[in-house]
């Protein structure tokens, strides 16, 4: 029981005992009042009485018309008239009724009035003795009403008061409700400042708990941004801001092993030659700053989103990446990066001319990493010789003709229709090899062939499709509850939380797995999440009606955004895998995936990492506390568990 209500119980207690004696003491009051009067009342009656008989006629006749006159007048229950030797001469005597009084009244509340005595006399001579007793029902029924009119009061007063108290208790409870919700949302991640309360004894603790919830964001800010500047230094170029060597390769690694990205795709390099001639009519400042210039003007020229990483090689050499671009549009891309860097002014004498050499290489899924770098450098030493840009072909055709938009829009809406798709499934595992959940992916088999997500998703996205597709990658996902009893995850686009229907169809469809939507994880990519993290709030009240999970793959890019994402009751995170590319080898990565993994359990977040290739990235992560992993590895060890 709660202090509040033990004292709202105590003070209606101790109000009631007041209450209660007041009206115990009060009707006390009130019969020894009535008490008083009716013995009054017998005694005037009796003195009266015997003066008339005194004066009257001493024959029985005369004096029993004096007694009946008197006791007709219904205010005496007993008259006597005795001799002096206590014989009775007359006697009168009626029931003392109190009608409308309940029985047990003037049993609990008797009235002991004293009855009325005199003489009677002949001159000097005593003839008799009257007595007189007063009858009582009248005092009776107005001691009852008497009780129920101040049990009224008293109990309007009571009621008043116990009102009145709680209304007290409210108004003392409502800062205190405050104050434990704004420790909880301390706990939530949300930094919440109450108004100070008209309590004074409670000014200072809610002005402590504001201070501490300002404290707790501060070193939530402070955490994230050391997180973000581990990830700097680990994965990005200090003179450009631009993606390193590591880093960039991370990429190209993760984009030919994800089966949800675009198979194919478009590697570029950019070289600025004779980067020492720059340095010696520079100086290595003014270089260094002229090369940041560069990476600005790449970035803008390029308009480098979400898809497109853009790093530093080395050097003067920088590298693009783009899933899903075609070798001609690569080289276009490279033709707008070389006139924007070839515009910028040096500001130096005219004898040194910029010669910039440029290559791209279009790549397929199967292709390894180490291949796709090799043919680059070797289309980037054919451009030294020759000049311009060389473009080296090669691609990943999609396994059906391209049948364009229409094409595309029929293929997609008659695959939903007919209920075309079908899912494939990728373990998720703790350190111990232990089965986390199977995240499903959604393949559409076509004309013998089956595409992946990666090669319909885009043109979904364009015929405004791609919501329809993630609610049927949710509705076959329930369908494996319904089958197996493994815990499930299914993907859905940032963007289908915007669009129209989706969430409402979504909450028809966890409606209908009841329980087994319990055992249903929501994974949603941070790489189509603006800063705002649109669509994820209304998402997690859709999830959190039926028990379902949010989980946020890809993820490393908003860290700012992790205290936010705690928050709205984040279940899980899968580091992204250009993290994990050799994390048994790059000291900067293994800082880094330490902070988030020691940030995420202080928010009681669970960290999964992606793309784990080999046994030792996979010894890496679990030293570092991360709670399970995906990738080729995992499906290794679960074949041969």
């Amino acid at each position: 029981m709660s202090l509040l209500r033990r004292l709202w119980i105590s003070v209606v207690v101790a109000m009631a005992v007041v209450l209660a004696g007041s009206f115990g003491v009060s009707l006390l009051t009130a019969r020894s009042y009535f008490e008083q009067q009716l013995s009054a009342q017998a005694g005037d009656g009796a003195v009266s009485l015997a003066l008339s008989m005194s004066q009257q006629s001493k024959d029985v006749a005369t004096l029993e018309l004096l007694i009946s006159a008197l006791f007709d007048g219904g205010h005496f229950r007993v008259i006597r008239f005795t001799d002096p030797g206590g014989k009775v001469i007359i006697e009168r005597v009626q029931p003392d009724l109190a009608d409308g009084v309940p029985d047990w009244m003037p049993a609990l509340l008797p009235l002991n009035a004293r009855p009325g005595q005199a003489l009677v006399s002949d001159g000097w001579r005593q003839i008799g003795q009257v007595t007189v007793e007063a009858a009582h029902g009248y005092a009776h029924r107005a001691l009852w009403r008497g009780s129920l009119q101040l049990g009224s009061l008293m109990l309007a007063i009571g009621l008043f008061w116990a009102v009145a108290v709680s209304m007290l208790m409210g108004w003392v409870r409502r800062p205190l409700d405050e104050m434990a919700e704004q420790a909880e949302a301390i706990g939530g991640g949300q930094f919440r400042v109450l108004e100070e309360p008209r309590v004074i004894e409670l000014q200072s603790m809610a002005r402590a708990l504001n201070r501490m919830s300002e404290r707790v964001r501060t070193l939530f800010a402070e955490q994230a941004g050391r997180i973000e500047m581990l990830r700097d230094e680990g994965s990005h170029d200090a003179g450009t801001g631009l993606l390193n060597r590591a880093a960039f390769n991370g990429e190209l690694r993760r984009v030919l092993s994800d089966p949800d990205v675009p198979p194919g795709g478009c590697v570029a390099v950019l070289r600025i030659a004779d980067l020492a001639g720059l340095n010696q009519k520079l100086g290595r400042i003014r270089t260094d700053e002229w090369l940041a210039t560069v990476a600005d003007t790449l970035q803008h020229s390029l308009q480098a989103g979400d898809d497109m990483a853009l790093g530093r090689l080395g050097g003067a050499e920088f590298g693009v990446l783009v899933p899903g671009l075609g070798l001609g549009e690569g080289r276009a891309l490279l033709e707008r990066a070389c006139g924007a860097v070839a515009a910028l002014d040096l500001k130096v004498d005219d004898t040194l001319r910029l010669k910039l050499d440029a290559a791209a290489v279009a790549y397929r899924r199967d292709d390894t990493p180490g291949d796709v770098l090799a043919r680059v450098d070797s289309a980037l030493m054919r451009a030294e010789v020759e000049g311009g840009i060389v473009a080296e072909p090669g691609g990943s055709p999609l396994p059906i003709p391209a049948p364009g938009e229409g094409g595309w829009r029929e293929l997609l809406e008659g695959a939903l229709a007919r209920h075309d798709f079908a899912l494939t499934g990728y373990p998720v595992l703790d350190r111990e090899g232990r089965l986390v959940h199977r995240e499903y992916m959604l393949r559409l088999p076509v004309e013998g062939a089956v595409l992946t997500a990666g090669q319909f998703m885009p043109a979904a996205v364009r015929v405004g499709l791609a919501a329809a597709c993630d609610l049927e990658a949710i509705r076959l996902g329930i369908d494996r509850l319904a089958a197996s009893p493994e815990p499930v995850a299914i993907n859905v686009a940032p963007r289908s939380l915007i669009a129209a229907g989706f969430l409402d169809k979504l909450d028809m469809l966890l409606a209908i797995a009841g329980p087994n939507a319990a055992r249903l994880s929501i994974e949603v990519s941070e790489r189509g999440l603006d800063a705002s993290l649109a669509g994820l709030e209304s998402l997690v009240e859709v999830l959190s009606r039926h028990g379902a999970h949010l989980g946020i793959e890809h993820f490393g890019r908003q860290l700012a955004a992790l205290p936010r994402l705690y928050a709205l009751r984040l279940a899980y995170l899968k580091l992204d895998g250009s993290f994990v590319v050799a994390l048994h080898e790059n000291e900067g990565h293994r800082r880094l995936v330490k902070a988030i993994v020691d940030v995420a359990r202080g928010l009681d977040v669970v960290v999964y990492a992606e793309q784990v290739h080999c046994a030792e990235e996979w010894s890496a992560a679990s030293q570092l506390g991360v709670g399970g992993m995906t990738g080729p590895e995992a499906s290794r060890r679960q074949l041969a568990g």
